[in-house]
């Protein structure tokens, strides 16, 4: 039987991490990413901005399929990558440049998750750097927004999206994603 993304996470989570495995621990992301990224299982392809200590990818080389691709993309690759199969790419750069592009030549993506650095500024610059390299059918997901308050019109202004707002369930100011559809 397939594990579900919530069977694989109880596994690789630890309670109290902030930073490393904090999907579904800090925050409340398991089940809504159980259902967004579903459709991408067996053979899509994702990429993950912002690794910590590399436990999300950990987790989507588990959730994902054998014929997924998925690459990681962090300022500062703080783990040793070599623990990943050939499936994974861990890439050492910053996403807010455009320089990033010159790592990902002929990518696209079905799935793109900003997990980096939180600021409102460099979400912005990431998604414009990055949702050109959107498969049609994909999504676009930005985590933890701030301060939804004030950054959340710029940043649903980017492109119409749906608000996932999760901060009443654990209390947290920043349990938020929003989904762009491609």
């Amino acid at each position: 039987m397939v594990e579900t993304l919530a069977q694989i996470y109880a596994r690789h989570s630890i309670e109290g991490d902030f930073g490393s495995g904090d999907k579904g621990t800090t925050h409340s992301y398991i089940p809504n990413y159980e259902t967004l990224l579903a459709p991408y299982r067996e053979s899509g392809s994702l990429l993950e901005i912002g690794l910590a200590g590399g436990m999300s990818m950990d987790l989507w080389s588990e959730y994902f399929g054998p014929k997924a691709s998925l690459v990681g993309i962090d300022i500062c690759v703080a783990f040793d990558a070599s623990r990943f199969d050939d499936r994974v790419q861990i890439i050492e750069a910053d996403a807010t440049k455009p320089s990033i592009l010159d790592y990902l030549p002929r990518r696209k993506f079905d799935v793109i998750l900003d997990d980096a650095s939180h600021l409102q500024a460099d979400q912005e610059a990431t998604f414009h750097m990055l949702s050109p390299l959107m498969n049609p059918g994909g999504i676009y997901v930005i985590e933890d927004i701030l301060n939804y308050e004030m950054s959340g019109p710029a940043l649903t202004a980017l492109r119409p999206c749906e608000v996932i707002d999760l901060r009443g369930i654990k209390g947290r100011f920043d349990d938020i994603l929003l989904v762009y559809r491609f």
